[in-house]
């Protein structure tokens, strides 16, 4: 027997979860939530996973438990197939015990909203899949933060305590704040203290000749002097031709010595959308939509974040679009059910924030008449959370939103946290 809801929704990131909750509080009991995991961490707080954090720390939340909260349906699994023609999807997975799928499963749906993100896109070169760490999920930020976890230890006990050398390509958001991380606070869950000194040599590559491409020079200038200050190397012109098992080369020729290359340069759709014939996509491997974020040739099919693209006026894939759309589709979805004809997306940028560890915070903030506000230390750092305060306001309510985060600031502030330097 076929399970039917008035909206699928695939994919439980920034997105995909606010609107769950939006349309469920707006009295909409037929939503599913549908994603591969059964917790849901803030994607903009995966580098601080890597850089030791536990998931309790960056506010690890499961989606149960939220659907629970707010009368919606979730169920674990993985996107195969989408069926236009029939009103419905395939659903594989997950892993069942003591072994084995769960076997396939097929759901009808009045409206579909597909928001499962992206991937890195390797970019053509040789030797990122075999030899570097990607940041694509929570569970490849915590195993990045194993590997370094057990270099450092090898590190210390062969080769006189010698720093780590390590290689960061890309200088986009999770670039410059994985480095800000790792510069300054990182921990080990092999070693611990450290004999002193430093315990990494973090090398940031960046293709273009201009560090941080698109953003405000003002921002950039401010990140790279905290980065410089924390010991981090910014090359900028480095364009990568090869990763090994122990270096990173350039097209040019230099040779950067890596006992961890991390890679988080580019982004592509989801593996999963090559594989679905029924919806249009691009050269990135991201389906096409209008600028209502309807499908290209669906009418009740929908598109939001990474794993979309609006044919005419792409948003950015950042967390702040994704939840930019999840209003937006909130107040869209009752509107198409209603016979109506849904309305255009606009993306507004608020702005830019970038937490860089004991390296501080820094940031710009559209304000009146699209003017700019640049921000720094303290006020930075505090903009910085409270956006992912609202965030988790919106998933758990105002008042347990509070209380955790009540519980998570007397943790930081009085629980331990060991470090390697």
């Amino acid at each position: 027997m076929k399970q039917a809801y008035q909206t699928i929704i695939v994919g439980g990131g920034a997105g995909g979860s606010e609107l769950a909750v939006r349309l469920a509080d707006q009295g909409d009991r037929e939503v599913l939530l549908i994603d591969r995991n059964h917790s849901h961490v803030w994607k903009p707080r995966w580098h601080e996973l890597a850089a030791g954090a536990g998931r309790g720390h960056v506010n690890e939340l499961k989606y149960a438990g939220i659907a629970e909260r707010w009368g919606f349906a979730f169920q674990q699994g993985d996107l195969l197939d989408v069926l236009p023609d029939e009103n419905s999807i395939v659903v594989g997975g997950p892993q069942a015990l003591p072994g084995g799928e769960v076997e396939p499963r097929r759901l009808c749906y009045s409206q579909l909203v597909l928001a499962i993100g992206g991937v890195t896109a390797d970019m053509g070169v040789k030797g990122v899949r075999e030899h570097a760490v990607l940041l694509d999920s929570a569970d490849q930020a915590e195993a990045l933060c194993e590997r370094l976890s057990k270099q450092l230890l090898a590190n210390a006990a062969g080769d006189g305590n010698r720093p780590v050398d390590m290689v960061i390509v890309g200088s986009g958001p999770t670039g410059v704040e994985l480095a800000g991380f790792l510069a300054t606070g990182h921990q080990s869950n092999a070693l611990t203290p450290a004999a002193g000194g430093n315990t990494l040599n973090i090398v940031l590559l960046e293709a273009m000749d201009e560090f941080m491409p698109g953003t405000p020079r003002a921002v950039s200038d401010s990140v790279r002097q905290r980065l410089t200050q924390a010991g981090v190397d910014i090359v900028t012109g480095a364009k990568v031709g090869e990763i090994t098992e122990d270096a990173v080369r350039t097209g040019s020729g230099e040779r950067y010595a890596s006992q961890l290359t991390v890679w988080v340069a580019g982004q592509m759709g989801p593996p999963i959308a090559g594989k679905i014939n029924s919806l249009p996509r691009n050269g990135k491997n991201q389906w096409l939509t209008g600028r209502d974020l309807r499908a290209k040739g669906q009418d009740n099919i929908f598109v939001m974040g990474d794993c979309g693209c609006i044919e005419d006026n792409p948003a950015p894939p950042t967390a702040q679009a994704a939840s930019e759309q999840a209003e937006h589709l909130a107040q869209q979805l009752p509107r198409l059910a209603r016979g109506r004809r849904p309305r255009v997306f606009q993306y507004r940028d608020k702005g830019t924030l970038l937490s860089l560890g004991e390296a501080g915070a820094v940031g710009r903030l559209r304000v009146m008449l699209d003017d700019d506000l640049q921000i720094r230390g303290r006020l930075a750092r505090a903009a910085y959370r409270g956006v992912q305060r609202r965030h988790q306001m919106l998933l758990l309510g105002v008042t347990k939103a509070l209380l955790d985060g009540a519980s998570n600031f007397l943790e930081t502030r009085v629980g331990p946290r060991i470090k390697v330097h």
